[in-house]
């Protein structure tokens, strides 16, 4: 994986710099799991998530970090576990899985919880795990464009973290009105606090 930075901090470029760098990790499998299992390895040694009782996860695809290690980790201790179901008013909510036996392809072909399944309503205790392709070391994060995850973080009352690669971290993005600041970035080689 390259490990230069781009020079420019306009999204539309580091977002297109971020995903070309995420293809070539994704050509060496096992490189890419090894940091994705170092990266899910600090949160769970964090007190963010010892303290937390709700987990809100995103269902990883293949070019996303992996949170499978967070979903069985938090399953196995008792905590309630939450993936992202995007609504047709462009809103997303949470609900509870207890197995993978709750969910199925849902839009933009990404596994979901099921209608039946309980929506959890985030308090002061829930921790949730935004996927990234770079952060700032502001807190900032660079998704992949939808939005959704700015728009729900936006009255969020609990922890919000982000788990990135060490080497997409970058000293500025381009922040708008809209975009949500981190509490804490999880990466495979370091944790940054912004609070």
């Amino acid at each position: 994986m390259s490990t230069s930075n781009p020079l420019s901090d306009a999204k539309p470029y580091l977002r297109e710099f971020f995903l070309e760098q995420r293809k070539l990790l994704c050509s060496d499998k096992k490189r890419k799991e090894a940091l994705d299992q170092d990266i899910q390895a600090r949160v769970l040694f964090s007190r963010e998530y010892r303290n937390a009782d709700s987990v809100l996860l995103y269902m990883a695809r293949d070019h996303e970090i992996a949170t499978s290690m967070l979903m069985y980790a938090a399953l196995a201790n008792h905590k309630k576990v939450g993936f992202p179901v995007c609504l047709d008013d462009n809103r997303m909510v949470f609900r509870r899985i207890d197995s993978l036996s709750d969910v199925a392809g849902g839009k933009y072909d990404i596994l979901e919880p099921k209608s039946g399944c309980e929506e959890i309503v985030p308090d002061h205790h829930s921790l949730c795990v935004c996927p990234a392709l770079s952060c700032d070391m502001l807190g900032f994060r660079l998704g992949f464009g939808g939005g959704y995850y700015d728009r729900f973080l936006k009255d969020f009352p609990g922890i919000k973290a982000a788990l990135c690669y060490s080497d997409s971290i970058i000293p500025a993005i381009r922040s708008e009105a809209f975009d949500i600041k981190m509490d804490v970035i999880y990466t495979d080689s370091f944790s940054r606090y912004m609070k």
